[in-house]
Order: structure tokens, then sequence, then C-alpha cells
């Protein structure tokens, strides 16, 4: 009997304890997880491509089987962000009508371009230089130098390193 009434009693403690807690709904917590890299250049088993948000260019990795040249990863740029990236605010400022870009490799590396440097915005050539960068590393042809010669049909030259987020 002495037991009943303590249960009775314990019960009626955590039913009282209970009162006014009321269900809530969803807090908000911040922004869902993000598709950008957080350990370097690139990823194993990725591809590091670089795109546009809020103004920053910003690196972005994908999945990825195999090699994939830089000339590869360029031509993944130039297709511009996936519906998911795109969803997140990714955008790229890299027209899709670029045209065949080449890279060369060495100590930098080479960009060449079929029109004039001048016709991209500094954030497009970023996207690309870093790109070249992010793949020749991922192939394990990482130059030494912090940057890539970008040269122009008319043989002007500009070294561009990488400024990303």
């Amino acid at each position: 009997m002495r037991k009943t009434r303590v249960l009775l009693a314990l019960a009626a403690v955590a039913l009282a304890a209970a009162c006014g807690v009321q269900p809530t709904g969803v807090v908000p917590a911040g922004p869902g997880p993000s598709i950008r890299t957080t350990t370097g250049p690139n990823v194993l088993g990725g591809l590091t491509l670089y795109f546009v948000s809020d103004g920053r260019v910003i690196p972005v990795t994908r999945p990825s089987e195999g090699f994939i040249s830089p000339e590869g990863a360029i031509t993944l740029l130039l297709q511009g962000p996936t519906d998911r990236e795109a969803a997140q605010g990714l955008t790229t400022f890299v027209p899709p009508e670029l045209g065949k870009l080449r890279v060369y490799p060495g100590d930098p590396s080479s960009l060449a371009l079929p029109f004039s440097v001048h016709k991209l915005s500094g954030q497009a050539i970023n996207q690309l230089v870093c790109t070249v960068i992010a793949a020749s590393t991922a192939t394990g042809s990482a130059p030494h130098s912090p940057g890539v010669n970008v040269i122009s049909p008319n043989e002007e030259v500009y070294f561009q390193s990488c400024k990303a987020d």
C-alpha cells in the first residue's frame, strides 16, 4: 500500500511539473548546409569549380569519377551552376559561349582565350583562373606559381592569381 501511495505521489508530481509546457513550432537555426568545400582547393573524389555568390568568387566541389583535365573543368564551368547550386544563390560571370580555351602546363600554367581578356569581367577571369589552379592541383600537376598567365589572341599576357573566399 505504501508503494502505491509513493507511485501515485510521483505520478502527480510528474504531471504537475509538465503543466505549462507548450509545444513549439520549427525554430529557425540559420542557413542550411553549404556545398562549399572547407578543406582546400580539392577534395578527394571531387572537382572544385569556382562560382560567384554575393559578388564573391567561391569554391564549389562537385563529385567526380576519375581524371578531369583543367580543360574539362573549364567545360563544366562553362555549363554554369547546377539547379541545386543556383538554388543556393550561385551564379557565373563566365559566358557559356566563351568558346574553346586551352590550358598549357608550366610554371605558371597558361590559359589561352579565343578573344581579348578585356571582354571578360574581373570575376569571370578569376573564376577561370581559380578553376584551372584547382584542376591542376587535383591532377597532381600543380605549379609552384600562385597564379596563371592569361593570354589573349593578340599575345597580351596577364598574370592572375586566384582571389577566392
